[in-house]
């Protein structure tokens, strides 16, 4: 089926139909994205968690920490380096390695973190 079979049939004006090459296109992208969360699956299920309590961030802990820039400085000192992590999570404690990279996003670790209120 052409484009102009396809506008004949229906289509709105505006619209343009899919070819075979637009198929492919999404069909490879897919596949590169499908490709990308495999890679990553296991960094994204051993990696820090949304309410995750931080208790050991590189050299900051829960007796030196004073605020945020304290871990932003151990980040930008850490950039490609692995740095140790310690969290509690659903009361249990666990070690994490976490790398500080450049991503499209702000910052070298792809989340937020923020202090805990008590």
């Amino acid at each position: 089926m052409s484009d102009r079979d396809a506008g004949q049939s229906g289509g709105s004006a505006g619209a343009r139909a899919a070819t075979v090459s637009d198929i492919h296109e999404l069909m490879r992208r897919k596949e590169e994205i499908e490709a990308q969360i495999k890679a990553n699956y296991d960094v994204l299920e051993g990696g820090l968690q949304v309410d995750d309590e931080i208790v050991e961030f590189g050299s900051v802990n829960t007796q030196n920490f004073q605020s945020l820039h304290n871990i932003s400085s151990v980040v930008q000192h850490s950039e490609g380096r692995p740095l140790n992590v310690t969290v509690v999570r659903r009361g249990e404690r666990h070690q994490l390695r976490l790398v500080p990279t450049r991503w499209a996003g702000k910052g070298l670790l792809g989340c937020n973190i923020i202090p805990l209120q008590r």
